[in-house]
């Protein structure tokens, strides 16, 4: 029973919001393994790049957009830095500041420069996914001379300008001005688990990918630490989820990774590399409220999963 009711201090958050609104907000900038830390944003973004190159990706993507950049727009800081011509960073609400973005991309800068292992210990590294090799990927042919000095001083400048010419923040994302059939990679971080329209954004990623154009995504499937067992959101009713979002304009979806599956096939995507981390504890299907008792067991269980994708058919 117990396992069904909410933690106390984001119930209470989240009732306060309605008397607050600032508290409406899930962002912050106390994870370490957020955007707010160069280190994460570097390692993000190399576990991505590997993966993708392990799912069969040998050109470097050049036009790329990020979904749910957060505190920091670091992640797509690196891919630039990696020689991306233009990255276009997608949200609900810009949590950005010019200072911290400058910060935060000279130090990407350096790590790059030294060509830094990827950080697979420590408060910044990540636990999933795993790789084969922590060392810096040698596709990345980055080379810290004059041109990629000259190149990251002109990036720089876009940034400290909010020029957009190498950069581009849609906020909210609904409204984002992409050329259809023109990026080569779309890519998340813990992001899609937070959109409640989650079908309209699978048919944007169809629009804005090239045809045979990737993405990569990595699905938390967990309840973000809201309940007290793990997959505890999946047991809670309409009304206590209600009362645990309060007036937060994202909280989690709810949907399992069937929905996922399916919505990335009904787009034209396929499936071409994954990687799961199960948990076995929490609750089972049974203990689910009623309209999640028909989660599979193997869902139940899927704490987390990064997916990439292959749009081979256009809708």
């Amino acid at each position: 029973m117990f396992s069904r009711i909410p933690k106390l201090k984001p119930l209470t958050k989240s009732l306060m919001s309605f008397i607050v609104p600032k508290l409406g907000t899930v962002h912050g900038y106390d994870n370490p393994l957020g955007t707010f830390s160069a280190e994460s944003c570097y390692s993000i973004f190399l576990r991505h790049a590997c993966l993708l190159r392990k799912a069969g990706v040998r050109d470097a993507p050049k036009i790329v957009a990020e979904l749910g950049p957060g505190s920091s727009l670091g992640t797509g800081f690196a891919a630039l830095i990696a020689g991306a011509e233009r990255y276009y960073a997608l949200d609900l609400i810009d949590f950005t500041n010019v200072e911290h973005s400058l910060f935060i991309f000279d130090q990407l800068v350096g790590m790059f420069r030294e060509k830094a292992p990827i950080p697979s210990s420590g408060v910044h590294s990540l636990r999933f996914p795993d790789l084969d090799d922590y060392g810096y990927p040698d596709f990345l042919e980055v080379e810290a001379n004059a041109a990629f000095e000259k190149r990251v001083a002109v990036i720089r400048q876009d940034i400290a300008s909010n020029a957009g010419d190498f950069i581009k923040i849609a906020a909210p994302w609904t409204e984002a001005v992409i050329e259809r059939r023109s990026v080569d990679w779309i890519f998340s971080q813990s992001v899609l688990e937070h959109i409640d329209a989650i079908g309209d954004g699978y048919r944007s990623f169809a629009e804005w990918l090239k045809p045979r154009g990737y993405m990569s995504h990595l699905i938390d499937f967990s309840s973000h630490g809201m309940t007290r067992e793990w997959n505890g959101h999946w047991a809670l009713g309409d009304f206590a989820w209600a009362a645990l979002r309060g007036r937060r304009p994202y909280l989690i979806n709810r949907q399992p990774y069937e929905e996922y599956h399916r919505l990335a096939k009904v787009n034209g995507f396929a499936t071409v590399l994954e990687r799961r981390s199960k948990r076995f504890d929490g609750l089972i299907p049974e203990q689910f409220a009623p309209r999640f008792r028909t989660i599979s067991d193997e869902d139940a269980r899927l704490h987390m999963v990064l997916v990439i994708s292959q749009l081979t058919r256009s809708c």
